[in-house]
């Protein structure tokens, strides 16, 4: 990581042990079944497919109707709601990322930094149970000093951060109403007399130490953002009705903050939290929709694109040599193209979400604009435009963007299994059962005496009755990718054979790429899919039986609004599900 130069070394051992001491003595005390309709089961419209009725046809689809989404019923019959167990959650890479950048204007390399645990496929779910090694701690260490001597190390820049001079005695009056307030951001609640005179305690020593009440002010900073208060997020609560535990105003205020913005809460949330506002469904809403407002709102949208898609593997898949241009700046631009072109249908065509495997436009760099086939004027590998691919061109949509089409497939070849498989689990929320024991998983990329496309490949693959069911619920889903190589370009032929992109989703043909995004757009299992998957994202936990009367209150608000990603977002916050749990047996 490429560290500013700073005038502090690196604290010795000694002390290093000391800060640590002191920030964890300030702490306090510190899968569920995807519920499916019963065979047999229609939804609204009397549909037993579960896609809706007929309508207009959709191109490339072999001049199939179009089926409007209809969400319908997600979980039949569900028991009745109860809370999820409260939990203790580490901050994502990335929230940790954000609060030190929205508090000392330093960015952290977060790739220094201990790895998140992905639970149910998602950080945010398995923060509750991530493990911090000791050199993660040391890591976290590292990353805060570093950013609170880019404030330190700069006197006009110290002096209006901490707005007094402080004077190094342990009851300072100007270093403790900093510590008070920075406190209340960093920890998202007010600090205890008791936690304020630990903080005066340790500066005035520090100050002894290093003759200094700077580097006392400096340290007491660095403890309160080496504190498990900041790094954690515990959910604590108090008694509601059924023996539910409500959380706080302070508690809905980090609970927010770190949902839609992925970092600390500001001022107005934490005003906001003292008063009460947050104890109301109303008032939530209010907060959630000024927080949905701003340019964090939308990168937050961004980064649930990026979770839920886990884009996080595309910078940790090798390619094959023969693709030389799949640089790290394509690998960068391929996961900004899907979080970019996510938020802007969200936010500025203000469209259904559904609208993400349709639309034409792409955030492109010179790198990936080339891959598309797209003109680079006024592009570098820095620099990044939104653009709009041809209507009737060889892709659109979310499916046909390089990244997802990169991190599914392998190092040589696109996959149609590995495609269809993230299209089946990923868009649909159904599984796909492992192989069966001893069966040859590579046989399909065995030499063969006459040239073989991909599709015939998995033809010949399929005859095998031991893969044939599973590979049946994949190929289909996967095939109309094949125009795309293993990095995401366009292509006609497949081992100097001609491609041919025919597939099925759901059970309705399409004919190339742009016929499959036409035909998810208008799905309700996706539809129902990503009202499981933004619950869960938002939640912190795995989907469970009882969440199923949520999911179905969720889904239809979520219809109700013609499918608008911000409504989803404001139906799962406002939601008792979001603001209350139950204590940990």
């Amino acid at each position: 990581m490429n560290k500013p130069s700073l005038p502090y070394p690196a604290a010795p051992p000694a002390r290093r042990k000391l800060v640590a001491a002191c920030a964890l003595a300030l702490a306090v005390g510190c899968v569920g079944k995807i519920g499916m309709s019963p065979p047999g089961a229609r939804n609204a419209t009397g549909d037993p497919s579960g896609s809706g009725g007929s309508g207009t046809s959709i191109p490339g689809t072999g001049g199939a109707p179009a089926k409007p989404v209809d969400v319908g019923t997600i979980v039949v019959n569900p028991p009745a709601f109860s809370p999820a167990p409260a939990t203790l959650r580490r901050l994502t890479r990335t929230q940790f990322r954000n609060a030190l950048k929205d508090v000392f204007g330093y960015t952290v390399d977060i790739s220094t930094l201990d790895t998140d645990s992905w639970d149910s496929n998602m950080a945010t779910v398995g923060a509750a149970v991530v493990v911090t090694s000791d050199q993660g701690a040391e890591q976290y260490n590292t990353a805060v000093e570093n950013a609170v001597n880019v404030v330190f190390s700069d006197s006009t820049k110290r002096s209006q951060f901490m707005g007094c001079t402080p004077t190094g005695q342990s009851t300072d009056t100007c270093l403790r109403g900093y510590i008070q307030k920075l406190g209340l951001r960093a920890w998202r609640r007010p600090l205890t007399s008791a936690e304020l005179d630990q903080f005066g305690t340790l500066s005035a020593g520090a100050t002894t130490t290093l003759g200094s009440a700077v580097e006392g002010a400096r340290w007491a900073t660095v403890a309160l953002f080496e504190s498990p208060n900041f790094l954690y997020r515990p959910e604590l609560g108090a008694p509601a009705a059924n023996g539910a535990m409500r959380f706080s105003g302070y508690e809905m205020a980090g609970r927010l903050s770190f949902l839609i913005w992925n970092s600390l809460p500001d001022q107005t949330l934490m005003d906001d939290a003292a008063s009460g506002m947050l104890s109301t469904a109303d008032g939530i809403r209010t907060e959630a929709t000024r927080m949905l407002g701003t340019p964090a709102g939308r990168e937050s949208v961004g980064n649930f694109a990026e979770e839920y898609l886990r884009l996080d593997r595309i910078a940790t898949q090798p390619k094959d040599p023969s693709f030389p241009d799949y640089t790290p700046s394509l690998q960068t631009a391929m996961v900004r193209d899907v979080r970019d072109t996510w938020a802007s249908v969200v936010f500025d065509d203000q469209s259904s979400v559904m609208d993400v495997f349709t639309t034409t436009k792409v955030v492109v760099n010179s790198d990936l604009a080339k891959l598309y086939g797209m003109d680079t004027t006024g592009l570098t590998s820095t620099t990044f435009q939104t653009k709009s691919l041809p209507a009737d061109g060889t892709r659109a949509g979310l499916l046909s963007k390089a990244g997802l089409l990169s991190e599914f497939a392998n190092q040589q070849f696109g996959s149609p299994t590995l495609r269809g498989k993230f299209m089946r689990e990923s868009l649909m929320c159904l599984t796909v059962p492992p192989p069966p024991k001893g069966v040859n998983q590579g046989a399909v990329d065995q030499p063969t005496d006459t040239p073989m496309t991909r599709r015939q490949r998995l033809e010949l693959h399929r005859k095998d009755p031991s893969c044939a069911g599973c590979h049946a619920l994949m190929d289909p889903l996967g095939l109309p990718l094949e125009s795309f190589d293993a990095i995401g370009k366009y292509r006609t032929t497949d081992n100097g054979l001609p491609v041919d992109p025919s597939g099925a989703f759901d059970g309705q043909a399409v004919a190339d790429a742009r016929g499959l995004g036409a035909v998810v757009s208008q799905s309700a299992t996706v539809a129902q899919c990503l009202v499981r998957k933004y619950y869960q994202y938002a939640v912190g936990h795995a989907e469970r039986d009882v969440d199923g009367s949520v999911l179905n209150a969720v889904a239809t608000a979520f219809k109700a609004s013609g499918f608008k990603m911000r409504d989803l977002i404001l139906a799962v916050v406002t939601n008792d599900a979001f603001s209350t749990v139950t204590p940990q047996p």
